[in-house]
């Protein structure tokens, strides 16, 4: 698993789309790379200050644009590009 905490960025919206965007650009950037196990809801969640829903809602965005694929009890997972 990654020790990967989100760096949200300072824009208007709700968080969940501030947390899906931070996802893409760390997968953009490198910083999570292919393969890469992103972090339990319940964890990241506690980490960041937020809900287990607004995770949720950020890690099936960051699903329905192709980034991530997860199974529930296995996690979530990076892609690969041409996923």
């Amino acid at each position: 698993m990654t020790n990967w905490l989100p760096k949200l960025p300072e824009t208007k919206g709700p968080i969940y789309m501030r947390l899906a965007d931070a996802i893409e650009h760390d997968i953009d950037s490198g910083v999570l790379r292919t393969g890469s196990k992103l972090p339990p809801h319940r964890n990241l969640a506690f980490d960041i200050g937020v809900t287990v829903g607004t995770v949720s809602r950020a890690y099936a965005v960051v699903r329905e644009r192709g980034l991530v694929a997860g199974e529930v009890g296995r996690g979530t997972y990076i892609n690969s590009p041409n996923f």
